[in-house]
């Protein structure tokens, strides 16, 4: 009987020393965004992180994932000094032409592996979705452990087409000029920050 009960304790003990569920800090999370014209102009600002956890093993790998990102509230930072201009920019990005945000009003990253390269950085890949559509993306990340609170940090290049998201691209409107070509890639960095 002691024996069975020891047996036990030990099983469950290694089951929770194996798995451990880290949550996200949204406040010290951080997802900036830049966008980019074909003559060089861009644009840029940030959107808020709505909730998230971090699963991770006994040695304290990442193994899993889930960030969830809340698009009402896209904002934009370079156009400070023109409030009408940034406001239809903001109108813009968050109508039917982009990000539809009334119909889709988050955007998921499942994280599917981490993979360590030396030191602190890793390879990250995953699932996003955006407007109800769902790809895998793949990118380095920097993530460091510090007293209990991981931090990862990264700089995410996304095809927007891939979404569906074609407004103002050179490669499905040829009829459009230059300077009104916006690039199908955006920048998103992100700075998640996870703890117990």
């Amino acid at each position: 009987m002691i024996k069975t009960l020891l047996a036990a304790l030990v099983v469950t003990f290694a089951v929770h020393a194996q798995a451990e569920t880290l949550k996200l800090d949204t406040k010290a999370s951080t997802v900036a965004w830049k966008g980019f014209k074909k003559m060089g102009s861009t644009h840029n600002g940030g959107i808020s992180v709505k909730e998230g956890n971090i699963e991770t093993n006994k040695k304290g790998e990442i193994t899993a994932g889930l960030v969830t990102i809340d698009m009402a509230t896209i904002t934009n930072e370079d156009l400070k000094d023109s409030a009408d201009y940034q406001k239809k920019l903001i109108g813009h990005l968050s109508n039917e032409d982009f990000f539809n945000v009334t119909k889709f009003p988050t955007s998921t990253f499942k994280i599917t592996s981490v993979t360590k390269k030396s030191g602190d950085e890793y390879t990250v890949k995953g699932d996003f979705t955006m407007i109800g559509q769902t790809n895998p993306i793949e990118f380095p990340a920097k993530i460091k452990t510090d007293k209990g609170v991981t931090t990862g940090e990264a700089t995410v290049k996304i095809d927007r087409t891939k979404w569906g998201l074609k407004y103002g691209s050179g490669n499905f409107f040829k009829e459009l000029a230059g300077d009104k070509i916006i690039s199908d890639e955006f920048e998103l960095t992100l700075k998640l920050v996870a703890k117990k």
